[in-house]
């Protein structure tokens, strides 16, 4: 099987930019020049790197260039977002009355979450009249910022929306399915530690016991991996399925959130994974 990334990656930066640079008159001039000029510059960069690497006296003014103009770029830190308030502060039941889930399963999932994700100093009460005391902040949108494929500092927004039992403009509910980072890498076959579940909830909980204390969580409802997440001899993806006894609420921090995911309904409540959606998930499900 052949590789197309470097010639993708050669049309991004060598036509693309330079279409989108040019006045759209004589473009294809004005991409070469274009190109030439910023190859020339890089390979001077390099040079003059490479000389003071190697102890050569070089101007100030070099020095300083080279100090601010870096030939490796790090990706920033970007963070997820949520959007979407739906109303001012409210309690657990009317958490439960938006999502259609009993207040019951709610704490369950909290305190769920809340052993096994928490430090025990900021573990979330236990008590079920002070948990559902705890101020809730509903929220209908989730941005995920997701490195492009080949990209070290371009980002696609992917914005996964979550409506609840909720209408959304008018129409039925909307609940996106995402990626999730639900274990290691040697786990769930070629998901590698990744599970696509259906968002349920966006929310914010605060606890007053703990300096008031802000988590950003979400509530989702797990799929499980058939045949431990081998890829089908059929159609050569993974397919995932909802069992019957499958927990309606559980809660995950939003940090372990991915991005969103493609599924083709199967049937009985199986789902295709289509890895084939983009060129990075081809690459990371295989």
């Amino acid at each position: 099987m052949y590789s197309a990334e470097f010639g993708e990656l050669a049309h991004k930066t060598q036509i693309k930019a330079g279409w989108r640079q040019s006045n759209k008159n004589d473009a294809s001039g004005q991409i070469v020049q274009s190109y030439s000029r910023q190859h020339g510059i890089r390979m001077r960069l390099l040079n003059l790197e490479s000389l003071r690497r190697c102890g050569a006296a070089l101007s100030p003014d070099v020095v300083e260039q080279l100090d601010t103009t870096s030939t490796t770029t790090a990706p920033g830190i970007r963070r997820r977002m949520l959007k979407g308030r739906r109303d001012d502060d409210c309690n657990m039941a009317d958490f439960g009355r938006a999502l259609g889930v009993s207040i019951q399963i709610i704490c369950r999932g909290l305190i769920r979450y809340s052993r096994h994700n928490l430090p025990p100093e900021h573990c979330l009460p236990e008590d079920p009249e002070i948990l559902e005391s705890l101020p809730v902040e509903l929220l209908t949108q989730l941005e995920i910022p997701v490195l492009a494929s080949q990209e070290t500092k371009i980002y696609n927004i992917h914005r996964a929306l979550c409506t609840g039992a909720l209408n959304f403009r008018n129409h039925g509910s909307r609940n996106h399915w995402v990626w999730v980072r639900a274990g290691t890498e040697d786990m769930y076959g070629a998901l590698l530690g990744r599970l696509p579940p259906k968002l349920v909830a966006l929310f914010k909980i605060r606890d007053y016991r703990c300096e008031d204390q802000v988590r950003r969580l979400a509530g989702v409802q797990f799929v499980n991996a058939v045949n431990s997440g081998r890829i089908s001899d059929v159609h050569s993806l993974v397919t995932v399925q909802m069992k019957e006894d499958a927990q309606e609420f559980t809660v995950v921090d939003i940090g372990t959130i991915l991005g969103l995911v493609h599924l083709i309904p199967e049937g009985d409540w199986r789902w295709i994974v289509n890895s084939r959606i983009d060129l990075r998930t081809f690459n990371k499900v295989y």
